[in-house]
């Protein structure tokens, strides 16, 4: 989580700087964020800090221009935990998953994922929650987010990763030869 949020505060350092963002995936499947770029990497586009006029000016443009939530634009939607091709033992089904998103996520909006392709209706407005009856084997998500109407507003790109749980009926193969007992 602290490593979020160094990003995120670079991020945000970023962007007040007007300086360009990028973002790229390792060899490991991590995602990264930085300020120059590297082989591979996509430029992201940040929103431009903001800026102070006189009184009358934003007395203007508050009479003007209404934001409504369903306008905000989500530049980044990752999901950091579980890290991509990761393997999580004996979960019990409880997979816990954690997300990034810039900017934070807006009133009236919420977190959904699609997990192997079906849709799971989280609603969360927290960026930790936890998926449900997670079976063994290989699995793909993604987080959506999801704004008071149902609209999508953004998804992020797929993860995979794998669950392994520990068998009574696939023991494990017994440790060293079977000696014949001595009479």
């Amino acid at each position: 989580m602290i490593k979020c949020l160094i990003v995120l505060t670079s991020l945000f350092s970023a962007a007040a700087a007007a300086v360009p963002a990028w973002t790229w995936v390792d060899e490991q499947g991590r995602r990264h964020y930085s300020d120059q770029p590297v082989p591979g990497a996509t430029q992201i586009d940040l929103p431009t800090s903001q800026t102070f006029g006189s009184s009358a000016s934003r007395t203007q443009a508050s009479q003007t221009t209404t934001q409504s939530p369903q306008a905000v634009a989500y530049s980044v939607l990752d999901v950091v935990e579980p890290a991509a091709q990761s393997t999580h033992i004996d979960i019990g089904g409880n997979l816990p998953v954690e997300v990034v998103t810039y900017p934070a996520l807006q009133s009236g909006h919420r977190i959904d994922a699609v997990l192997d392709s079906n849709y799971v209706n989280i609603g969360s407005r927290n960026l930790d929650f936890t998926l449900a009856d997670v079976s063994r084997g290989e699995h793909t998500l993604q987080v959506v987010i999801v704004d008071a109407d149902g609209n999508e507003l953004r998804r992020s790109m797929p993860v995979t990763f794998f669950v392994r749980q520990t068998s009574t009926q696939t023991p494990p193969p017994p440790r060293g030869p079977l000696l014949p007992s001595v009479p």
